[in-house]
């Protein structure tokens, strides 16, 4: 009796120690290393699929704040204009024209803050024809190549005309305007307060530079006025064409 048991407990043992520790046999009806699918493991979790791949580098819409429109930064309450405006789209505001010599060539307007431009470009379409009226005055006889929307900058070799552009600064219901007048090629713009108050910390600014950098806002006009009142300061802008403009080939 003592034997028989002894023979029934090595048996036990033998099987005990046959099959490793922690393993639990599957279900029948189940295989215990069933893959599962990344689409599967995600659905599972509630997590996204991983990205193919990142966006492409040149994509506007992820490198660029201004794809969708211009800076949207506002005048601080000292009514500074610094508004530093991006440069990755500079390229579609370029005039596909460089004019012709002895002629004009009369810029869209650039717009600050740059997120305003949609609702303003009625404005800056009247502002646009009052410089070509101003023009037209002032320099009779010129070929004017009137620029669309949104070409508000001669290409980097410069235009062959002097180019006239204006900066268009608004903050609510008051506005602000500069005339922008550069000789031909890539030569320095002059700026000329044509309608609000501002302080210059220069009057011209290297060619393709930021004019709003040296301008400080003192006091804006209605906007409702404006074409009226640039009529007052008129002479300073006429002034300022006549110095930039060749003389015309006999």
């Amino acid at each position: 009796m003592l034997r028989r048991s002894l023979f029934l407990a090595a048996c036990c043992v033998s099987l005990v120690t046959c099959q490793p520790a922690g393993t639990t046999q599957p279900p029948p009806d189940q295989p215990a290393d069933t893959p599962t699918s990344p689409s599967e493991t995600a659905a599972d979790t509630g997590a996204a699929p991983a990205p193919t791949g990142d966006a492409p580098a040149d994509d506007p819409g992820a490198t660029n704040p201004e794809a969708g429109g211009e800076d949207g930064t506002t005048p601080d309450e000292n009514n500074t204009a610094g508004l530093a405006p991006a440069t990755t789209q500079e390229e579609a505001h370029v005039s596909r024209s460089v004019g012709v010599e002895g002629g004009v060539v009369v810029l869209w307007p650039r717009i600050i803050p740059r997120d305003i431009v949609p609702e303003n470009r009625d404005l800056a379409a009247a502002l646009q024809k009052h410089v070509r009226h101003v023009v037209e005055k002032n320099l009779p006889g010129r070929q004017i190549d009137f620029r669309p929307e949104p070409e508000r900058v001669c290409p980097r070799q410069g235009c062959t005309s002097m180019s006239v552009g204006t900066l268009l600064s608004r903050h609510k219901q008051g506005c602000l305007v500069l005339a922008l007048i550069s000789r031909p090629g890539q030569a320095p713009v002059k700026i000329v307060p044509w309608a609000g108050d501002v302080k210059l910390k220069n009057d011209t600014v290297g060619f393709r530079e930021y004019p709003e950098e040296q301008i400080t806002v003192a006091d804006y006009i209605p906007c409702s006025s404006l074409l009226s009142t640039m009529d007052k300061k008129e002479p300073q802008v006429a002034e300022a064409l006549k110095a930039a403009a060749p003389p015309v080939s006999q």
